[in-house]
């Protein structure tokens, strides 16, 4: 094989890896997602067993999706109804309701996002048909803002919960984190955590507003972010801050070589955060 045959094989690797991860619901494909529902969109007003059970159908249709977006989310919904039954029928809604709907569908531990909030935007149409009405779905992330299945939240600092997988995405496979790499996660979403509300804290107590005092803190990391207990669907698995804490000192017991480990990392990411936040409130 000549030599630029190799460099063409290198340069394609990344993408055929996303595209086969892609195929097997490992991943979106660089962020972005899309699958088309055959069967008729269902309005939030219905209410009660029929939104249930529309909910249930658009969650079966994601049986094969093992990852979930962990950050902001764009959202394009195509409805395919017959333009008759819209003009000229009671037979279907707004089309506001209908995403709403959709989007409840789409989020808790089956879906493909955690909670409303991440949708940063959302463009929701309709086309006429001749098929039997269905629709599309079309979402886009960061390529690398997505966490693998199961997912469970962790209390921080902030008072906010942050998602983390006992799984890593890792040339296209899923392979177990180990506690190892479980306790480094959760040491970076601790210390990002707490440097932010350090920071929150410091600017309040200079007359900064609330608004201010937050934005200034999203430089600390802007690739974590933590969720409100409130916006989180009871089917994910929580642990509390003194409940994983208490986990990781059992296993620092257990495996101190490994924990000397997590220590010295964590030790260096303090020091990173800290720099963050000394840039961000200077004397």
């Amino acid at each position: 094989m000549s030599t630029s045959e190799d460099e063409n094989e290198d340069i394609d690797a990344p993408i055929l890896r996303e595209a086969d991860g892609a195929r097997s619901g490992l991943n979106p494909m660089f962020g972005d997602w899309q699958h088309r529902f055959d069967f008729a969109p269902v309005p939030y007003g219905d209410g009660g067993r029929s939104k249930r059970e529309f909910e249930a159908r658009i969650r079966a249709e994601l049986t094969h999706i093992k990852w979930m977006y962990s950050s902001e989310v764009q959202l394009d919904i195509v409805l395919h109804l017959d333009v008759q039954t819209i003009l000229e029928t009671s037979e279907t809604a707004d089309l506001d309701n209908y995403a709403k709907s959709i989007l409840d569908g789409l989020k808790g531990p089956q879906g493909i996002m955690f909670d409303d909030t991440q949708v940063q935007g959302l463009c929701i149409s309709w086309l006429d048909t001749y098929d039997t009405p269905h629709f599309l779905v079309r979402a886009k992330g960061l390529a690398d803002d997505f966490l693998l299945k199961p997912v469970a939240f962790y209390e921080m600092p902030d008072g906010l919960w942050y998602p983390q997988s006992r799984l890593l995405w890792s040339d296209g496979e899923a392979e177990p984190a180990g506690d190892l790499n479980h306790f480094v996660g959760l040491a970076i979403s601790e210390l990002n955590s707490a440097a932010t509300k350090r920071v929150r804290h410091e600017l309040r107590r200079r007359g900064r507003s609330r608004l201010d005092a937050y934005r200034a803190s999203k430089y600390v990391a802007t690739s974590l972010r933590g969720y409100h207990r409130s916006r989180i669907d009871g089917g994910f698995p929580l642990h509390s801050r003194q409940t994983w804490q208490r986990a990781r000192q059992e296993w620092q017991s257990e495996s101190p070589h490994e924990s000397a480990k997590v220590e010295e990392i964590r030790a260096g990411i303090r020091q990173v955060y800290d720099d963050m936040a000394l840039a961000l409130t200077p004397q």
